[in-house]
């Protein structure tokens, strides 16, 4: 029964890596991966990179779920280098692509300008850094490491979120919505413990209340005095010399 147990949760982890996954793709659709069925204008190479990057992110992301459900422990511990590498790159990369765009003319449906809007990178990308480093530290406690990593993926789920709010007409309404679709995720976190376990875990229940409570936070501190400079700061490094040539 226990080793049926295992399998289930491990079935868990793997059917939600692929629905984060998916869900990213879809959102990034018509931006990104299919992109030349469209008139959008060519992306720059650092975008190309960023979206390079990300997409390598939920390839192993995925993979290394589908390896621990297909009980190959082994591989999955030896991606996780691989794994640890792409991490690192999502946040540099990511970045500097935040940078380059906090430079655009242009006022986001929640009001905020291009560098107070850094707000929502710096933040996303920040939550990402903490859960993955929390899973690397917590490697050798599967239950605690993998529920880090699904949360360092919930974590980043604003810009496919938008552009999936764009596509349905919604994006008027992006502030209201935006936080409810990592809060349904999360909701799916918290019911499946609740199934399995007969409670919440602690990972799950602070870190996702921590991702749902940070998002009116992090509007309010946008728009302070004290984050202008910041992201002002933000915007000056994406107007550099090597950057603006990418």
């Amino acid at each position: 029964m226990s080793g049926q147990s295992s399998t289930s949760r491990s079935a868990f982890f793997a059917l939600i890596a692929l629905a984060l996954a998916t869900f990213t793709v879809v959102g990034f659709s018509r931006t990104y991966y299919f992109r030349f069925l469209t008139d959008l204008p060519p992306l720059t190479v650092l975008v190309h990179l960023h979206g390079a990057v990300f997409t390598a992110w939920l390839l192993v992301f995925v993979a290394q779920t589908r390896l621990v459900a297909a009980q190959r422990v082994d591989l999955h511990r030896k991606l996780g280098i691989a794994a640890v590498a792409v991490a690192a790159l999502v946040l540099i990369v990511g970045f500097y692509t935040m940078a380059v765009k906090a430079n655009e003319p242009r006022i986001h449906p929640s009001g905020l300008t291009p560098p107070q809007f850094t707000v929502i990178g710096v933040t996303s990308l920040g939550m990402f850094a903490v859960f993955v480093a929390l899973g690397i530290a917590f490697r050798r406690r599967a239950a605690v490491h993998k529920r880090f990593m699904v949360l360092a993926m919930i974590a980043v789920l604003t810009p496919p979120s938008s552009r999936v709010l764009t596509m349905l007409g919604l994006r008027e309404y992006w502030v209201y919505l935006v936080p409810v679709i990592p809060a349904l995720f999360l909701g799916w976190c918290l019911l499946h413990d609740w199934r399995r376990l007969g409670k919440v875990h602690p990972v799950f229940a602070i870190g996702g209340l921590a991702i749902v409570a940070l998002w009116p936070f992090r509007l309010l501190v946008g728009r302070s005095e004290w984050y202008q400079p910041i992201g002002d700061w933000i915007a000056t490094v994406g107007t550099s010399s090597w950057l603006s040539g990418m």
